[in-house]
This record gives structure tokens, sequence and C-alpha cells, in this order.
């Protein structure tokens, strides 16, 4: 037996074993937490375990990959915040794509956005192919089993054929017997709906995440050479002269704009209080995303320029660059507009979650700009993919860090007690990182506020949390430790609600 086929047997034992405990942990209502961090060490375990009897050596870079989604998985444990919990499962899809991109090997650090992509249809195909997906892209030629031998996973094709092949008959007799007696086709609906059918959702979870595993498993073992060493992206090599008249353009565009900016910029509040029809909502809400839109659409456009431009003509692909330069500065100043606009919505109208976020991601373009130009537009494009990528698993990492909930609770009640307008009903429909926030400044808010917050908690962090101990957070198990010595031993301030 050839060393790929036993790879591939141990590889669907790992696939079913990480699709059973998919099954047992994963498969439960509520938000991911203690589980599916339990589950992506598993995961990991078995990687690591079928890594040890592959061909290739795993290198470290892929190493720090694996470990970086397994770290994610673990924030999940911190912080209760949906979003938080949605944006922690993506970083750990990334990070375990670039893993597999190139069966394990150290290729994601340098890079280049067609590579990236390429490396992305290579994993994804893979993982939807699932066990069948073996036998593309590797020069193999297995062993022929000795004479009498019969591996499992031919036994297992063998059964899987034979039962395939009964179906048929067996569903129009057993669809005939059930119509011959009323007895027979009770003991079936039973056996089926009532018995079978709780089994079957089991399994069939199991399966899907057993075959998806298998197809990861294929990508990250198994190296594709000859496929991804073809890859190649044909450049056009245009003139820089007429790329520099394109950007010089834009440059236009975005300088006409700061200059209308600037009065904006100082005394922007007092111009948007003076002139009719305009609000800060529409000011700054709508202002601010088109602004942060415009600075990720050029983004791509800064790269396609510098890739397309002609390396002959060093002189004017200075120009370019400097071209190039000038735009990245004068994006940066079109995000201090999104940045000031952004900061006048929330003096008027409160902290909320789309808000942080949003300018979470602006501060990640300010970072890929200043990326951008330290490597892209000094000549070093293959470092700027793998950069940006890091740039935004870093800023999800300091989300959690900021505990955005808490955060937000924080700046709103300290609002209410100013006596600013605030959204006190926004308040009751944080998670439970909020929860510590808003007991430590109950006693802040007017009776009336005071009440309905009081009720809001208990109603929600009362109680056992869905999904029991597999969806398990700290951040949820303390706002139920609080919310109930807060109902046990109720303040003065909540004692008339």
């Amino acid at each position: 037996m050839s060393a790929l086929r036993r790879t591939h047997g141990l590889v669907i034992a790992g696939a079913i074993l990480v699709g059973v405990l998919a099954d047992l942990l994963v498969r439960v209502p509520g938000r991911p937490g203690l589980n599916v961090a339990l589950w992506a060490m598993a995961g990991a375990a078995v990687l690591w375990r079928l890594s040890r009897d592959g061909d290739a050596r795993v290198s470290r870079e892929t190493r720090w990959l694996v470990g970086g989604a397994v770290g994610f998985a673990g924030l999940l444990v911190l912080r209760d915040a949906e979003a938080l919990a949605v944006l922690c499962l993506f970083s750990g899809i990334v990070l375990l794509g670039l893993a597999a991109g190139r069966a394990a090997r150290a290729w994601a650090v340098r890079t280049n956005f067609v590579e990236l992509a390429a490396a992305a249809v290579r994993v994804g195909a893979l993982i939807a192919l699932g066990p069948f997906g073996w036998g593309i892209g590797a020069a193999h030629q297995p062993a022929p089993p000795a004479a009498g031998a019969r591996s499992w996973p031919r036994l297992v094709r063998t059964a899987a054929r034979g039962t395939v092949m009964a179906l048929p008959p067996l569903l129009v007799l057993t669809a005939l017997l059930a119509s011959a007696d009323p007895i027979f086709e009770r003991v079936l609906q039973f056996a089926l709906l009532d018995a079978l059918q709780p089994l079957l959702e089991h399994f069939l979870f199991a399966a899907v995440v057993a075959w998806l595993t298998s197809g990861y498993l294929r990508a990250f073992l198994v190296s594709d050479d000859a496929v991804m060493d073809r890859v190649r992206m044909p450049r056009p090599a245009l003139a820089p002269s007429e790329i520099a008249v394109a950007l010089s353009l834009l440059n236009g565009l975005f300088l006409v704009f700061l200059i209308v900016q600037v009065r904006y910029l100082f005394g922007g509040a007092n111009l948007v209080e003076v002139t009719a029809g305009l609000t800060y909502a529409e000011y700054a809400r709508r202002g601010f995303f088109e602004l942060v839109a415009a600075a990720a659409l050029v983004v791509p456009v800064l790269l396609v320029a510098d890739w397309a431009a002609a390396e002959d003509e060093v002189r004017t692909r200075r120009v370019v660059r400097a071209t190039s330069t000038l735009l990245v500065l004068l994006l940066i100043g079109v995000l201090a507009s999104a940045a000031y606009r952004m900061k006048l919505y929330q003096d008027a109208y409160g902290l909320t979650e789309q808000r942080l976020y949003v300018s979470v991601i602006m501060v990640w373009l300010t970072g890929v700009l200043g990326w951008l130009a330290a490597t892209v537009l000094r000549g070093r494009r293959r470092g700027f993919a793998f950069g940006a990528i890091v740039g935004g698993l870093a800023c999800i990492a300091a989300l959690h860090v900021l505990n955005p909930h808490a955060l937000i609770a924080h700046v709103n009640l300290g609002r209410a007690e100013s006596g600013a307008e605030y959204d006190g009903k926004y308040l009751g429909t944080l998670s439970a990182d909020a929860v510590p926030a808003l007991i430590a400044r109950l006693t802040t808010l007017p009776q009336a506020e005071r009440c309905r917050v009081a009720k809001t908690l208990e109603k929600r962090w009362s109680g056992e949390r869905p999904g029991g101990w597999r969806t398990w957070n700290l951040g949820d198990a303390r706002a139920r430790r609080l919310v109930g010595d807060l109902l046990r031993a109720p303040m003065p301030a909540t004692a008339t609600c």
C-alpha cells in the first residue's frame, strides 16, 4: 500500500472523528462558546497526528497559522457578543485556509493576491469534493493490494454500493407491505419518525462535517505543485505614463473634495447646525460610509496600477509610484474626514455596535494604506497581502480586548448621567458583556428607566444558558452571576420596581 493510500485511510478516520465530535459539541442551540473551542483543539490534534505520517514536513509558518485559528476559537470563551463570535469564526477560517493553501508549506508571508486567490480556489474546491478529491493534482501510483487482502476502505465502499443497489426495491416493497397491514405501517411510522429521525439528523450532520473535513485534510496534507506552479496572471505591461495620468485624475478628484472639506473639518459642527436641511444623521452617517467605501475601492486600484505598469521604464515608473504615494496621502485625509463625521454622529446620538465596528474598519484601512506605501510602492508587492490580512485579524483580536458592548454601555450611560440624549432600549439589546456596566451604574438612571433595565436584566440573564455547558463563555457566566446576586439582594434603587 502506498504512503498516499495509507494517509487517505487515516484521513477518513480522522474526518469521521471530527464529524462525530462536531455533532456532540457544536450541534446545540445558542451562541458558540466552549464547544467550538474544544472542537477546534480536537481538530488541531487530528491535524498534528496526521501530519506526522505525511511525507512533507509541516512548516513553522503553518503551525503558527493553525495555532492562530485555535486561538481565535478560544476567544469564543471570553466574550458573549454575537458579532465578535462571527468575526472569530471568520478569522479561524481565514487562518486555516492560509495553512492549507499550499499543503502546509511556508508560502503565505510572501504571497501575492493572484497566488492567494488561486490557493483559496484550490482549498475550496477540495473541501467541496471531500474524499473524492484525493486523485486530483497529486502524482501517485498506488501499489496494488496483495492477493486476498481487503482493506477496510474497500469494505466500506462495497457495503455502500450494495446498499445503494438495494434501495429502490427496498422502498417499493416497504410501501406495499405498509399498505397491506396497518399494524406494520404503525410500527414503521414509529421506527422511522420517532426513533430513526433523530438518529438520521445526527448522522447527516456528522457526515457533512466529516465530508468537508476530509477535503480540508486533503488540501493540507497533499501538495499540488504541478497545478499551483502553473498559476500565472499575464501582466499587460501598460505604459507607466498612462497609468500616471489616470492616477493624477484621481488625485485631482480627492484634492478638490478635501479642499471642500476644510470648512467642515475646522468648525464643521457649527456649519451643520446652520445649513438648511442638513442634520447630523444625514451629514455623518451617509458621508461616513461613502467615504470609507471610496477609500476601500481605491486600494485595489493602486494595486492593479502598480502591477500593470511595465518594469522596463524606470523613470516613468517612479512617477507612477510618486503619484500613487500622493493618492495614499489624500486617502488618509479622506479617512480623517470620515472619522470627524463619525465623531460628530457619536457626540450627538451616542455609541452603537455598528458605529464602533465601522470605526475599527477605518483604522484597519488606514493601516492598509500605510502598509501599501511601505511595501507595494517600494517594489515589495509580495509582502502586502499577508500584512493586510494580519492587520485585519489584529483588529479583530483588539476588539476582544476592547470589549465593545461594555464600552458602548459605559459611554451611553455616561451620556445619561450628563443629561444628553441616549437610547435606553438599545442598551437592553446588548449582550452579557454589557451587564457589569449596566448594574454598576444602574442607580444613575431615572426611576422608570432603572426599573425597565432591571426587568430586562432579569428576563435575559436569569436561569440557565441555552445549550448548557457547551455554549459556556466567561461574559455570560459573569452576567448571570451578577444578575442572580441582584435578584437575591436587590439594591434599594430597584426594590420598588
